[in-house]
């Protein structure tokens, strides 16, 4: 028998305990049947942000099938591969509607019934978190989203070491505003607060007000979030005293001044983690909120090691930037569908993720981007998209800022979108630049922008900013 329980759930001012929650699944296991409970065949559900999601996970989880985690926008289901015909898609009743786009994509759509009042004693419950996998998608920032295959014992299993090495608070439960489709949202919310056993306040979206309200109740002590809801929380005016969960996490590059803002208006310091879809949590600066460096990703997990450079047998020294190399008990299984997975590439046991980074002589991880965002340009110089964007993070009123290659007749040319909530010129940029880059390294095209495009994760839309910045370009200037 299964020892997992869903979590309590906060949600809209609604208490939900474990036992509601554990009797709801119950129902909807009940619901599907025997034969389907059996199958092999392939599940998918929508993954949203809301109680009877979380129920049906976990009804799903207790069924013999792996199960697919889609968005809750249909336009996201369209996938590289796509998703196999037939594969069975179960829908709440608040749901119902999304059968037509399943239909369209050759899904088998099954709408579940309201739920039941179910006893979910521990003779009766159905088996929680046994299903054998779990598919995820990539971002889809730089084309379609990518399944990914993990199988749910790794989930567990880097969630319990992530919770441990956390040293969690005596009390509080999980903030989850984090899409829990994705694998940050889901390792850091929903499992977080599974394995904890703690209650979970359920936000169906960020929005900032909601999550400040959670904030002011002091009932939590832990939330994981992105680099635009630590800036959009650093300036929205506040109506009191909302001092920040003692634990607050980021997946992303932070930059110093938005940092200083959080920790001077909340209290409590951003902690940088790095992890992907593949391998889950990497690192985190779990250190005492007095020796946090916000600008380093901290310490591999334990059981986790980290590399790096172009070969892991012969990693770089100390100090030295390449490719982060990743050696760790719960990297997924491979890409796709399955039973159709494509193993993951590994050497001597170790994953190449597509990311650059730097060790310390303590061990502390820095990010420096990804490694197809350093351009080669035309002229046949090499550009480190991050030390780009960390040139202009000192500049007053810049917020955030994305770097992109641009295709042009010659070859690729640079181009910088920078965020800003206040006017700034591009010549002034421009200068700021001079002073610190190479000129080879310096943008073609620079544009401003109140916000930078993003997608439904929080992270910024490439391909959004590439049209914006060609338009530009194409338009003869950059200025």
């Amino acid at each position: 028998m299964s020892p997992w329980l869903p979590p309590p759930v906060v949600f809209r001012g609604r208490h939900l305990s474990a036992g509601e929650m554990a009797g709801v699944a119950a129902s909807w296991w009940n619901a599907l049947g025997a034969p389907f409970r059996a199958s092999s065949q392939l599940t998918a559900m929508v993954m949203a942000n809301h109680p009877d999601a979380v129920a049906l996970f976990f009804a799903l989880s207790a069924c013999r099938a792996p199960v697919v985690l889609l968005p809750s926008e249909p336009r996201g289901w369209r996938t590289a591969p796509a998703l196999p015909p037939a594969t069975r898609l179960v829908l709440t009743p608040a749901l119902a509607g999304h059968a037509a786009e399943a239909a369209a994509l050759g899904l088998d759509a099954t709408v579940l019934p309201q739920p039941r009042a179910v006893a979910a004693d521990a003779a009766g419950r159905p088996p929680f978190l046994t299903c054998p996998g779990l598919v995820f998608f990539t971002s889809g920032s730089t084309g379609l989203p990518r399944p990914v295959y993990r199988r749910t014992s790794s989930l567990i299993q880097a969630c319990t070491a992530l919770m441990g090495a956390v040293g969690f608070p005596p009390r509080g439960g999980v903030i989850a505003p984090l899409p829990l489709d994705r694998s940050y949202g889901m390792n850091n919310c929903l499992m977080a607060a599974t394995v904890l056993g703690r209650p979970l306040g359920l936000l169906e979206r960020f929005e900032h007000n909601a999550l400040l309200a959670l904030f002011a109740s002091g009932e939590y002590g832990y939330w994981a979030g992105s680099p635009v809801m630590a800036d959009v929380l650093s300036r929205r005016p506040l109506s009191g005293p909302h001092p920040a969960p003692p634990i607050a996490v980021f997946a992303g590059r932070l930059t110093a001044p938005m940092c200083r803002a959080f920790e001077a208006r909340f209290g409590v310091p951003l902690r940088q983690l790095y992890g992907t879809t593949e391998t889950l949590t990497v690192t985190a600066d779990l250190a005492p909120a007095s020796d946090v460096r916000s600008e380093t990703a901290g310490h591999p997990l334990p059981g986790v090691r980290v590399r790096i450079g172009e070969d892991p047998i012969s990693p770089h020294p100390a100090g030295t930037s390449g490719r982060i190399w990743v050696q760790s008990p719960w990297v997924m299984e491979g890409y796709g569908f399955p039973p159709e997975v494509e193993r993951a590439e590994r050497v001597d046991g170790w994953w190449p993720s597509p990311d650059l980074g730097r060790l310390d002589a303590d061990g502390r991880l820095t990010l420096l981007g990804r490694l197809d965002d350093c351009i080669r340009t035309g002229a046949g110089h090499l550009v480190n998209a991050v030390e780009v964007a960390a040139a202009l993070e000192g500049y007053p009123g810049v917020a955030d800022t994305a770097v992109v290659p641009l295709d042009t007749p010659a070859g690729l040319v640079l181009g910088v979108l920078v965020q800003s909530p206040e006017p700034l010129r591009p010549s002034d940029l421009r200068g700021h630049l001079a002073r610190s880059l190479p000129p080879w390294a310096r943008p073609r095209v620079l544009e401003t922008v109140r916000e930078l495009p993003r997608l439904a994760t929080g992270r910024t839309d490439r391909r959004a900013c590439i049209e914006l910045l060609g338009k530009a370009l194409r338009r003869g200037t950059g200025e």
